[in-house]
């Protein structure tokens, strides 16, 4: 999984920096199959705003928080995200279901007999 962290309008601490890497590892299981995450904070006046997009397999997921404290807003977010990736696990096993059920899931293999006469 790619990590990346955008401060827009701030400098990025390391805390929070560290407080990002914690709550991306959480969302880590909730999805293995996480490609990157994209972190972008901004300030806005007295609004810390979070954007977070997911890229995983087939799509995009993105969230986005506002609060008066950035903590606050990248907890928020993260739980906007563990919302949404089990949505679209759920909708993964789904589909995989629906194929197994209808015999696209597997290769079946025709095995013809083939008979032998002895001379």
């Amino acid at each position: 999984m790619q990590l990346r962290v955008t401060a827009r309008h701030f400098d990025l601490t390391d805390s929070l920096r560290e407080h990002v890497d914690s709550r991306s590892r959480h969302l880590k299981r909730f999805f293995d199959n996480i490609i990157d995450l994209h972190w972008v904070l901004d300030v806005d006046k007295h609004r810390h705003i979070v954007d977070l997009s997911a890229k995983v397999y087939g799509t995009v997921l993105t969230g986005r928080a506002e609060s008066a404290d950035m903590r606050a807003s990248v907890d928020e977010v993260t739980e906007k995200m563990q919302t949404q990736l089990k949505k679209y696990k759920s909708r993964l096993k789904e589909r995989d279901q629906r194929a197994v059920a209808e015999g696209k899931g597997s290769q079946s293999f025709d095995t013809e007999e083939t008979e032998t006469s002895e001379i």
